[in-house]
């Protein structure tokens, strides 16, 4: 019986030793494969920040709006790109492809804390305005957020429909401040514009009277400044997909990013397009959009009082 138990004895230490020795392969395996991983995902981030090669179609003077925050374009009238100031009235402001002033519009039912964005989606069979209340309200960050939404109105409207109110707070329960929202699919997304500018989703149903939960997508690079506040002109201050959803673009002050729709929903934060916008000498850029063919209208608010700015550039993302 000794003798039996003593061989028992073994087998386990031999179970034992592989088993160890099995386990020590997989975590070295593992950990190889997961740093080759990350060194691979990092070389492609290095690599993946392409060149946007832009001209400069025409700039103008943007007297009507001293806050110029958002830019889009209309999907009912060609000839209309939707804006809005920061405060002041409830009010939508149609512009012409040149800056022009074509018409305001009161949207009902709503109020102004700090009016940041407007951007323009298909919803149903019908096209509207989705208007974000997402900024810091004059100093204090928010865990809030506020969206109308509205059937886009046409230039020559008085006013809206009444407009859907819909509430999300972020998941982290901090404070943020964001200037930028967009739709895709007819969901919305909006962007922070601390450090880091990170990507929230809302979830594909808007439900009104209730406080939805934002989902966190990723962060958008910014300037590469590792910690702390950075500076202002590096900020995310809007984000617009292009009408038929297969590009977003956005903008800080001094750049204009263009990404591929799918690359944002797919979480590659680092594979985008991007140009320098410090040649055009903008007073506070605020504003993008961008059509399916290359065209990008910015606005920008003025300082002080001096004039705001409204910009059309001729971009070539797709030809390379």
């Amino acid at each position: 019986m000794p003798e039996i138990g003593t061989g028992g004895d073994r087998w386990r230490q031999i179970v034992y030793v592989a088993t160890l020795l099995a386990v020590g392969a997989m975590v070295v395996w593992f950990a190889v494969g997961r740093r080759a991983a990350n060194t691979a995902d990092a070389a492609a981030a290095e690599e993946s920040v392409m060149p946007l090669a832009c001209e400069l179609a025409s700039k103008s003077p943007l007297p009507v709006l001293p806050e110029a925050s958002g830019l889009a374009l209309s999907r009912r009238d060609p000839n209309v790109l939707w804006s809005l100031n920061d405060s002041g009235a409830p009010t939508v402001i149609a512009l012409s492809p040149s800056g022009e002033l074509l018409g305001r519009v009161r949207v009902t039912g709503a109020n102004v804390n700090d009016w940041e964005d407007v951007s323009v989606s298909p919803c149903g069979n019908r096209s509207c305005l989705y208007i974000a209340d997402t900024g810091n309200g004059g100093g204090t960050q928010r865990n809030d957020v506020v969206v109308y939404r509205v059937r886009e109105p046409l230039r020559g409207d008085g006013e809206t429909a009444p407009a859907d109110v819909f509430d999300a707070a972020y998941p982290d329960g901090e404070d943020h401040e964001s200037d930028a929202l967009f739709v895709l699919n007819e969901q919305l997304f909006l962007i922070t514009k601390g450090h880091p500018a990170v990507l929230f989703a809302f979830p594909r149903t808007l439900t009104a009277g209730t406080i939805q939960t934002l989902e966190r997508m990723g962060e958008i690079p910014t300037a590469g400044f590792p910690s702390g506040t950075i500076p202002r002109r590096y900020r995310v201050t809007d984000a617009e997909a292009s009408p038929d959803g297969q590009w977003v673009a956005i903008r800080s002050n001094d750049a204009l990013l263009v990404y591929r729709s799918a690359d944002l929903l797919a979480h590659r934060m680092h594979t985008f397009w991007r140009t320098d916008l410090r040649f055009l000498a903008e007073p506070r850029g605020e504003g993008v959009a961008i059509s399916n063919e290359g065209d990008v209208f910015l606005a920008s608010e003025r300082v002080s009082e001096g004039s705001g700015t409204f910009t059309h550039l001729k971009c070539a993302w797709h030809d390379q």
